[in-house]
């Protein structure tokens, strides 16, 4: 018998290899964080310092959140029914100048309190380093105590171009290439890790100017990282692209050289059939984020053809404030209904949504290698189901049920490399009722200086007596 220190078996094993076997009576063995057998549990022939008996479960790969904004989990609710360019306006430069250190702190925990829940294991955040620096700082210290994995870009802005005020930018959020990459690289120093990676992101082609652009791609290729944008994210921006520069967004961005396995490109919902085929050519990842979509009105993305074309594409949430809820199963069940509805019932499947959620997320953000699948060698994040639900009643179908519900009350048990972070339902790192209570109290200091809640109020059909 080999030696172990965490052996789970006796569920129902989904392994998301390239040959997508599932044991239906299997084992996950896991040593030093990582994976070090997986298989038929008849065939298990390690010992562990401890043994987790897994009866009426399913373990699987941990999800990928593709694209979200931690700290915007306090901001809940308060943008609804908001057009974009009075989001912008009205919602997100306030929230931006009124963002410290603690709050961003507050609203990162609940978000990432909810994405654990929900049996994301990594995260693709994205945070402005401006006008108040020390926001991200909040959020990068709830991450690391989260020990959770992330990818956690730092937004930079730098176009002084208003001619459409859906993408323009306050003065004040604006920063040089220069003090924005020196930030990264500060940034990197104090919180980088096995665990999180620090990026940078230039917010679109239309907010930025092409030397940033061009930079941070740069500076992603030389320091053999990542780097993150917002693309093709709406009919504004793309009517905006075509009156600039001609062409969308990501034909621009090919004119710049800034495509690549380094890139992920959140939502990327107008790309024409060329921009598409250029994505594929130069393994440019897409974060699909289906329910943010919807909720601005953005259009209805063209997954199946990205996905026809060989782009790499995974699935996210986006931020609190323009998708209020955190939950995978939701976007997953979502992003195929949404392309059922374009080309009929047969299209897709939940199988399909958990490949786009586990390995297909890995891929799209280059750590496909490491992340996604439970193979030998691999980094064991993973997350445990339970079957005796209702909502997965028939268990013959439970893959169906689970994602076709989009309830994540199953997930029961979440790992990153090999640690428990969600037992029994509940964090191991936080107390729940302390990370409801603190983001509650932050987004009431953040009200004092915004009055986002009481516009919400303004905003609302009942009669509210404050």
């Amino acid at each position: 018998m080999r030696p172990a220190d965490l052996v789970l078996t006796g569920g129902t094993v989904v392994t998301m290899d390239a040959a997508r076997r599932v044991y239906q009576d299997g084992y996950v063995a896991i040593t030093n964080g990582r994976v070090v057998g997986v298989g038929a549990a008849r065939d298990c022939d390690f010992q562990a310092a401890v043994t987790r008996q897994l009866s009426d479960s399913a373990v699987l790969p941990g999800l990928v959140n593709g694209h979200t904004h931690l700290s915007n989990g306090i901001s809940r609710g308060l943008f609804d029914e908001l057009p974009l360019a009075d989001w912008v306006e009205r919602g997100m430069w306030p929230s931006l100048r009124a963002s410290r250190a603690d709050t961003a702190y507050e609203g990162a925990r609940v978000s990432l309190a909810e994405n654990l829940l929900n049996g994301v294991t990594t995260t693709v955040v994205g945070e402005f380093g401006s006008p108040n620096k020390d926001s991200i700082e909040g959020v990068l210290r709830a991450v690391t105590e989260s020990r959770s994995r992330s990818v956690v870009a730092r937004i930079s802005v730098d176009s002084a171009d208003d001619h459409d005020p859906s993408q323009a930018t306050a003065p004040d959020v604006r920063e040089s290439i220069d003090e924005a990459l020196s930030e990264v690289r500060r940034l990197r120093g104090i919180f980088g890790s096995d665990l999180v990676e620090v990026v940078p992101e230039a917010l679109g082609v239309l907010r930025c100017t092409p030397q940033m652009v061009r930079e941070f791609t740069a500076f992603a290729r030389a320091e053999g990282t990542r780097m993150t944008m917002h693309v093709a994210s709406s009919p504004d921006e793309r009517d905006e692209a075509l009156r600039r520069f001609g062409k969308g967004s990501i034909e621009r961005l090919a004119d710049l050289d800034a495509l690549g396995p380094h890139l992920l490109i959140a939502h990327c919902v107008w790309p024409n059939e060329n921009e598409r085929k250029l994505l594929a050519e130069s393994l440019t990842g897409v974060s699909h984020n289906p329910v943010a979509n919807l909720m601005y009105a953005s259009g209805l993305a063209p997954l199946a053809e990205m996905i026809d074309a060989g782009v790499r594409v995974g699935l996210g949430t986006d931020g609190a404030s323009t998708n209020n809820g955190q939950n995978m199963w939701e976007v997953m069940k979502s992003a195929i209904f949404l392309q059922k509805s374009r080309f009929g019932a047969a299209w897709g499947s939940a199988e399909l949504a958990l490949e786009l959620a586990t390995i297909g997320g890995a891929r799209a953000i280059g750590l496909d290698e490491q992340i996604g699948s439970l193979e030998v060698g691999k980094r064991a994040d993973l997350v445990v189901v339970d079957l005796l639900r209702p909502h997965l009643v028939p268990r013959s179908t439970w893959p169906s049920n689970l994602v076709y519900s989009g309830n994540p009350d199953a997930v029961r048990t979440v790992l990153v490399e090999g640690e428990v972070l969600v037992d029994e339902g509940r964090l191991t790192m936080w107390d729940h009722e302390e990370v409801v209570r603190g983001g509650d109290a932050a987004a009431e200091r953040m009200n004092v200086e915004t009055g986002l809640a009481h516009s919400y109020h303004g905003r609302s059909r009942w009669s509210w007596d404050d």
